[in-house]
């Protein structure tokens, strides 16, 4: 459960007042079969086009903060699978709806085999943003 390192190096230009950084107006919830690095490599993205599988935009206001961690204070919903789409193993946020940078990722409690007719979702609570 980690930021990436475009995250990282973001937050440390912007403290030490190298850079200025916003950050991103609006993300997009995903999921992985694969385990991602902090360098946004190694994500394994359902493909779309055969199993129905895309991005979710979440609102960044839509999120509440307990303790050392940030919450999604609403069901994060996915497609229907159209089909089998793997064993998903990570939850991944970017910043755009396709292509984008990676800027969190983390892996899920348990892997999900996601079949045709599942629906994906992260119930209100469970997609956890932990310092890390």
């Amino acid at each position: 459960m980690s930021f990436s390192n475009t995250v990282d190096q973001a937050i440390l230009d912007h403290f030490f007042s190298i850079a200025s950084w916003t950050a991103p107006a609006a993300l997009w919830a995903g999921y992985s079969t694969t385990t991602p690095t902090k360098a946004g490599e190694d994500v394994a993205e359902p493909d779309g086009g055969t199993t129905g599988y895309a991005r979710i935009q979440v609102a960044t206001a839509d999120w509440t903060r307990a303790a050392s961690e940030v919450d999604n204070d609403s069901v994060i919903e996915f497609p229907v699978a159209t089909g089998a789409q793997g064993t998903i193993t990570h939850a991944v946020l970017y910043d755009a709806e396709t292509a984008g940078n990676m800027v969190w990722f983390g892996a899920l409690s348990a892997p999900k085999a996601i079949d045709t007719g599942d629906t994906p979702r992260f119930p209100a609570g469970d997609f956890n943003i932990t310092q890390g």
